[in-house]
């Protein structure tokens, strides 16, 4: 069992380090190619929107062709991609590449959580959903580092060339390793008609809309407040970008050990539980940034809490939308995740009003608010 879940936790690595590790890339690029910094920010933009996109139809797709062969598709592409883009000539042939990853990554995210729920045991599904955590968590907290050291030794395609052996790695590990997954369905005559159906089918599973659309307003929460505390700390506190950098990863260093930890104990104790008790976390840690006066301290201390919270809540999201639809299982995590990354991606838009009328404590209200509603759509979700 281990060995099969080794190849999928690395490929649940790589999807968001590509994302989040493009970071410290873009004013690197900016100059590489001379242009403006906004511009040179479209590669995450460009890396996210066929990742959200295509997850509408990843999963029913693998139901359709197997788990195994759309996985292989989705390591090849996110390979290939990293390739093109590591050795792009141009800022078009670059997003270009962007482009190709952001749809492998599409084909690994949502599959391999669906897979990793079907492989394992039920009494250990939270278990592993908490590792899974501790993979997402690892490529958000490595990425940065991992490309702002490579490009400081390799230059910026390092940090590509490096995505794409541990991609291919991994895919050779689960080639050998993952031989006899069982589809998440059952495989009928590939047609587009069939995968409609699919999406459509998943759509109507009891509590799916309600788990996806909490995990949406949760990443909006989440997203918000990293986005325009960093802004706050760079423009009106004066942070130099190190120390705003130090305080923001502690989100990413206490989820190291608190996705694992939420696995473990959900699996005793139940998925709500543990879920209102990372939400508990989440309003405690963000309510206490709105009354507290800064300090450089209690910050650091705060955005460890607010990890904590959030990859505590996360494990148990993630597992409920596993365990939404068995027979579905593929087609309703894809959709899961389409709808919870678009709360990352329309964060910053939605938030950004708040912002301009209010400062921060206005996006930590929102923020609050937006927590709220997560706990009160999953608190309407009936246990199976």
């Amino acid at each position: 069992m281990i060995r099969k879940l080794v190849p999928l936790y690395i490929g649940a690595i790589v999807g968001p380090m590509g994302g989040f590790g493009m970071v410290p890339l873009i004013p690197v690029l900016a100059r590489e190619w001379n242009i403006e910094f906004s511009r040179a920010a479209l590669a995450i933009t460009f890396y996210m929107a066929p990742f959200i996109i295509f997850q509408i139809f990843s999963g029913s797709i693998s139901q359709v062709f197997s788990v195994r062969r759309t996985l292989f598709f989705g390591f090849s592409l996110y390979i290939a991609g990293a390739l093109f883009t590591g050795l792009s000539w141009g800022f078009s042939s670059f997003m270009g590449g962007r482009i190709i990853q952001g749809t492998g990554a599409a084909f690994l995210t949502p599959i391999i959580m669906a897979t990793i729920g079907a492989i394992v045991p039920p009494e250990r599904v939270g278990t592993a959903m908490g590792g899974l955590g501790l993979a997402y968590t690892i490529g958000v907290t490595m990425g940065p580092l991992i490309s702002g050291f490579l490009e400081g030794y390799l230059g910026w395609p390092g940090f590509f060339f490096f995505l794409a052996v541990a991609a291919a790695f991994a895919c050779v590990m689960f080639l050998l390793w993952c031989r006899d997954i069982e589809p998440a369905g059952i495989l009928e005559q590939p047609s587009v008609r069939r995968i409609l159906t699919l999406i459509r089918q998943a759509l109507r599973e009891p509590g799916l809309l309600s788990i996806s659309f909490g995990a949406f307003f949760l990443f909006l929460a989440y997203i918000g407040i990293i986005t325009f505390t960093a802004d706050f700390l760079k423009t009106l506190k004066k942070l130099p970008s190190h120390e705003v950098g130090f305080i923001l990863s502690m989100t990413g260093f206490s989820g190291i050990p608190a996705s694992p930890l939420a696995g473990l104990i959900q699996d005793r104790w139940g998925r709500k539980p543990v879920f209102f008790g990372g939400i508990s976390i989440i309003l405690l840690s963000i309510a206490l940034m709105h009354v507290s006066r800064f300090s450089y301290l209690t910050f650091i201390l705060l955005f460890f809490l607010l990890g904590c919270g959030a990859a505590t809540a996360w494990t148990s999201l993630n597992t409920m939308a596993v365990e939404s639809s068995v027979k579905l299982r593929n087609a309703a995590t894809s959709l899961y995740n389409v709808i919870k990354f678009s709360g990352y991606a329309l964060s910053p838009v939605i938030l950004s009003l708040f912002y301009r009328l209010g400062a921060l404590e206005a996006v930590q209200i929102a923020c609050l608010s937006s927590v709220v509603v997560t706990a009160i759509l999953v608190k309407g979700v009936k246990k199976k």
